[in-house]
């Protein structure tokens, strides 16, 4: 670039300010005192903003006031825009500080060293192991060489077409001037017709100069011509940032000059030449602006003269030279030369102008000049400054409306500038091209690609025209080779290397706006292939087809845009690592994913148009990269350590995206060819000894946690709404912690690591299970001893010495456990049984379905199509059935606490109130009455801490046993209890009170339920309301029956008509034929020689009748019962013999 940046800032902050205060739209403008006209003021000091609001308000501008607000701004922070649009604030002087920084701002808190090398630059190979570095060639996949740098920023040479420098140093705002006067000379000479469409109803303004023109007609009409006036050429000098005072100056100038002109057709020298001598200091507003524009055009004069001194003398030449000199050393103000002087000198200048305009051309086209050639690079910079004003001035990603109207007046200038149709639609694409990469604008690249069309679809026209353009060299040093090309192909060529630079890290380039990366694409493969034909540089030759040259192009693209964004991935990796706090190899992984997604989802399809192998391309770079860096760790990986947990589902999450990514690409191909080449990372393999070792080692910890649990268990809710065990709780949370680590691996697994983990936690719920139900007492030891059969007698002698009971003691580790083993500790239990079913059944699901989820090991390459998956499927839910086993345990254990709780609170917790209380000695003395509201407190209790699942099962075990209890009472009372038919009638409404109890008036059990448990002392009820005569033939019925009935270890429940319970009734009836009976026929001792003083913790040593009768806790004989029953039955047979023979 010729100027800096912040001079080219200054510059046109210059050209708006004058552009301003010429326009008028200020109502006054005051200049600071001791300056004669706006001319001596320095613009550099003028604030803008205070320029801007004054014109914004119409008020009056003081340039004084101006001054003085750019001096207080000046003490504000300098802002500075980059190409990013990020702003930078300066405390430094901004013109000693060079450009803002190009490169990416390290993260903060982290140490980056950036290198601004470009990531493009480094090869692939150094990316993915030398073994990547020979050139491939399966189905056309080979190495790129092509390398760009994508970290630079783009300036003005990297998009050069190469035309040779200007000698003289004339600026932009020089050539921008010139050009403009050209065109107006061209315009003048032509006619000053300009191509209008009056078919056009409206007037067309551009939206730029809507409010300008507003202002600018409140205060002054136009008072020029209208021909020099009209509205398209005044937009022109708009664009084209032409004041109106220079704008005045040349259009007089080149009027005096066509007045007296006969010349046919003009060249830039003459008109050049022809300004200087018809506009004059006098023209101008002050002599520093005289003085300046003549120095331009003496430099315009010696630019063009140059290049053709090789045809006249040397003298002539010498002399040329010196007259040009004196014309432009009178603006350096050392010497001052008259108007006499002034004339000899542009007579001179004259004279070698006239005689070169009539030197004819090379190439005998129309209008053909010798200047077309030797000034070709001045020409085509005008034709360029031309082409740059159809951008809306104040937007400039916008062209203006009139862009037709443009074109038909620029059209005027190639006959003196050299301009063909082909050389125009290139030179329009390229400015299309520079405007877009300036503002981003997709329009304008859409515009510039159908330029670029039209150039390239052109066929060649006329030999001589395609000689004088081929003429027109170029040094292109950002080709192959820095080749000296043609005009046209040296603009097409800077084109294609802009374009290859982008697509080589379209990664970066197009990362927010993928829209313009199709657009760009077509573009580079045009170009690609137009250049391939013309240089027949491909390394396949001419004769392959342009499919495959298209395919060469981009795959040299993908490799290239790939490579250079993960070398951006690795300058970052260790930082990015940090921050995040994983392993450096994990973050990698995801960030090549990242890639491998962007890349499929966007840029694939695209790529595929014209290379559909772009994504098996893509696939394979990144797994070879990765691959790179992943071996070595994979080769010293021993266990499951933190940082193999977080590499190795990274890498194999990596690996099948990749592979999906592969088997979409190829679709209906083979896509083996490519799998050769890679290397499989084989995750599954090296995870599969590694955690099954990590599964094997969690079932011995959780073992020891669950066993440690249930030790330190009390049995009491955790709350009143969580009413079950801590340690429950504790294994559950243990097992799910290893569940949810299991799975999180996010790794290949096998059957054998499901099977392991269910193995786990069925050892630790059956554990748990087992230790559960070790702690409960086998029921039997809850109920008293029975005691002797006796019959009633009421004693004669209170004073006479009665027999007394011998009780035996429980052991005392019976009752430490029943002290353990209480009503409100087994209801956590059975809590806590329902819960353990519970949460199997969603732990069950639960992982089944993260089981779903999981990859199964794959010795290769891992592909989309995993065969055996059916058998796999049944194979898992045969697995399960594991659990099947914990159910039935659960339930089992459930069952066998509830038929406890009942028996405990009964023949226990109750046994003082309820057995040993009710009905002795006297039973209208002794009623149920406070038994009802001891059990009606138990059972509140009970509903309390019981869920409500288990309720009604917990209840009816209590409603069982009470009525198994009721039994003992009316058939194993003892001596102590004897009824009467009174009696009979109170009992019955006690036993109607208890049924009541548990009916809990349509709250509690349902009242069939209740009824059917109390059918059987119904029964016996009703036996005790028969006459004694009776029972006493129910009897003798039953004991000639005795033997053909069922073994009684078969029988579920006592019989209200058995043998056994009718003598039992008998011997509890209080009546004399029934005392006389049992006295004769079984020697039954008299109740009243017996002395009972029940001891709640101990077992009495029955007599042999005792013996016999004994009966276990669901009212069937025990095995030693069963044994004495047999000759029970010897005895009841001959009684009844006895009876029958012979009256009782």
């Amino acid at each position: 670039m010729e100027h800096s940046l912040l001079q080219r800032y200054r510059r046109d902050r210059r050209r708006l300010i004058d552009f301003i205060l010429s326009a008028g739209l200020a109502a006054e403008v005051r200049p600071p005192p001791g300056a004669a006209s706006l001319s001596d003021v320095d613009l550099d000091v003028v604030s803008a903003d205070y320029v801007l609001e004054r014109a914004k308000s119409g008020g009056v501008l003081d340039l004084s006031e101006a001054s003085r607000r750019y001096h207080e701004e000046s003490e504000l922070p300098v802002m500075i825009s980059s190409q990013s649009r990020s702003l930078f604030f300066l405390i430094s002087d901004p013109e000693f500080s060079g450009p803002p920084p190009q490169h990416i701002p390290p993260l903060v808190g982290t140490n980056v060293s950036y290198s601004q090398k470009s990531c493009s630059a480094e090869q692939p190979e150094q990316l993915f192991g030398g073994e990547c570095g020979n050139s491939r060639n399966v189905d056309g996949v080979g190495q790129t060489t092509a390398t760009f740098n994508s970290h630079q920023p783009l300036n003005d040479a990297c998009i050069s077409f190469g035309l040779p420098t200007l000698s003289t140093g004339l600026s932009d705002d020089d050539l921008r001037e010139a050009a403009y006067e050209v065109l107006l000379a061209t315009v003048l000479f032509s006619g000053g017709h300009v191509y209008f469409y009056e078919d056009k109803q409206k007037e067309k303004k551009p939206r730029f100069l809507v409010g300008l023109r507003s202002k600018r007609e409140r205060v002054k009409a136009h008072t020029q011509s209208v021909d020099w006036h009209s509205e398209i050429l005044d937009i022109i000098r708009v664009q084209m940032e032409i004041s109106e005072s220079l704008d005045a100056c040349i259009k007089q100038g080149l009027m005096r000059f066509h007045s007296r002109s006969t010349l046919e057709h003009i060249d830039v020298p003459q008109i050049i030449l022809e300004l200087l001598r018809n506009i004059y200091k006098s023209d101008f507003v002050n002599e520093k602006i005289y003085t300046q524009w003549q120095k331009r055009q003496a430099n315009i004069l010696e630019e063009l003269l140059h290049g053709s001194l090789d045809i006249v003398a040397k003298d002539e030449c010498e002399t040329l030279k010196l007259s040009i000199a004196k014309l432009r050393n009178t603006t350096e103000g050392n010497f001052r030369m008259d108007l006499n002087e002034r004339a000899n000198i542009l007579e001179t200048i004259g004279k070698f102008v006239s005689r070169l305009s009539c030197v004819p051309g090379r190439f005998g086209l129309p209008g053909e000049t010798c200047y077309w050639t030797s000034g070709y690079h001045f020409n085509v910079k005008l034709y360029e400054k031309l082409l740059f004003s159809v951008f809306d001035i104040l937007e400039d990603s916008q062209m203006v409306e009139e862009l037709e109207e443009f074109f038909s007046i620029f059209r005027l200038t190639w006959s003196v500038l050299g301009i063909t149709q082909k050389i125009h639609e290139a030179l329009y694409g390229w400015v299309l091209l520079r405007q877009y990469i300036g503002t981003g604008e997709t329009m304008l690249l859409k515009s510039a690609i159908l330029q670029i069309q039209k150039t390239l679809s052109r066929d060649e026209g006329d030999r001589n025209e395609e000689a004088y353009m081929n003429s027109l060299i170029c040094w292109n040093g950002a080709n192959e080779g820095n080749r000296n090309l043609s005009l046209v192909h040296s603009v097409l060529s800077s084109i294609k290397v802009w374009c290859d630079s982008q697509l080589q890290d379209y990664h970066l380039h197009f990362r927010q706006n993928p829209e313009n990366f199709e657009t760009l694409v077509s573009l580079a493969t045009a170009l690609g292939l137009h250049f391939t034909g013309s240089f027949g540089d491909s390394k396949f030759g001419m004769d392959i087809s342009k499919r495959a040259m298209a395919s060469e192009l981009l795959q040299g693209f993908v490799e290239s845009s790939i490579t250079a964004e993960c070398r951006r991935i690795l300058d970052f990796l260790d930082s990015k690592s940090k921050l995040e706090g994983k392993y450096h190899l994990a973050v990698l992984a995801d960030d090549l994913k990242s890639i491998a997604e962007r890349e499929f989802s966007t840029f694939t399809p695209i790529l595929c148009q014209w290379y559909p192998e772009a994504g098996t391309i893509s696939s394979v770079l990144l797994h070879k990269i990765y691959g790179k860096h992943l071996m070595p760790f994979l080769e010293s990986v021993s266990d499951l350590s933190e940082s193999v947990r977080s590499v190795l589902p990274a890498a194999d999450t990596l690996e099948r995206c990749l592979t999906h990514m592969l088997y979409s690409s190829c679709g209906e191909n083979n896509p083996s060819a490519f799998i050769k080449e890679l290397n499989p990372y084989k995750i599954g393999v090296i995870c599969r000894p590694l955690l099954l070792q990590w599964v094997n080692a969690q079932h011995d910890s959780s073992l020891k946690w669950t066993e440690r649990a249930i030790l330190i268990e009390d049995w009491e809710p955790l709350s009143s709404q969580q009413r079950l065990a801590a340690s429950v709780v504790e294994v559950f949370r243990i097992i799910e912690e290893n569940v949810d680590q299991f799975f999180n691996f996010n790794i290949p697994m096998d059957i054998i690591h499901l099977r392991s983990l269910l193995i786990g936690i069925f050892q630790s719920l059956d554990t748990y299970l087992l230790r559960l139900v070790s702690k409960l007492v086998d029921k039997k030891h809850l109920y008293p001893n029975v005691p002797a059969l006796t019959r009633y007698k009421e004693a004669l002698n209170p004073f006479m010495k009665k027999k007394s009971v011998e009780y035996t003691v429980l052991e005392g580790k019976i009752i430490n456990q029943l002290d353990g083993l209480t009503a409100s500790k087994l209801c956590v239990r059975l809590n806590t049984l329902h819960y353990i079913r519970e949460q199997v059944d969603t732990l069950e699901e639960s992982i089944k379905k993260s089981w779903k989820q999981i990859h199964p090991v794959m010795d290769q390459f891992p592909g989309v199509i995993i065969e055996g998956s059916e058998t796999w499927t049944e194979s898992i839910d045969e697995l399960f059935t594991i659990f099947d086993e914990i159910r039935r345990t659960s339930f089992d254990a459930s069952n066998m606490i509830c038929d406890f709780i009942g028996t405990r609170v009964i023949f226990w917790d109750m046994r003082d109130t309820f057995l040993f209380s009710l009905y002795r000695e006297n039973v209208e003395n002794a009623r149920l009455d406070v038994v009802i509201q001891q059990l009606d407190s138990i059972l509140n209790h009970i509903c309390d801490l019981v869920i409500e699942t288990l309720r009604d099962q917990v209840i009816l075990s209590v409603c069982q046993a009470s009525m198994e209890g009721f039994l003992w009472i009316l058939l194993d009372g003892g001596p102590s209890r004897a009824f009467s038919e009174v009696d009979i009638s109170m009992v019955q409404e006690d036993l109607n009170m208890l049924k009541e109890l548990f009916i809990a008036s349509g709250d509690g059990l349902p009242h069939a339920v209740v009824q059917k448990e109390a059918k059987l002392t119904q029964q016996i009820l009703d036996v005790y309301e028969l006459k004694t005569q009776t029972i006493i033939e129910m009897l003798m019925s039953a004991s000639e029956h005795i033997s053909v009935e069922s073994d009684p270890r078969k029988q579920e429940k006592r019989l209200a008509t058995d043998a056994d319970t009718l003598l039992r009734i008998l011997c509890h009836k209080k009546d004399r034929e029934a005392s006389k009976f049992l006295k004769r026929h079984y020697h039954l001792p008299k109740s009243s020689d017996y002395f009972e003083t029940p001891v709640k913790e101990s077992v009495s040593k029955s007599p042999f009748i005792s013996d016999i009768l004994k009966r276990s806790s669901s009212l069937q004989l025990t095995e030693k019962g069963q044994r004495s029953f047999r000759t029970m039955k010897q005895k009841f047979q001959e009684v009844a013999s006895e009876m029958k023979y012979s009256p009782w």
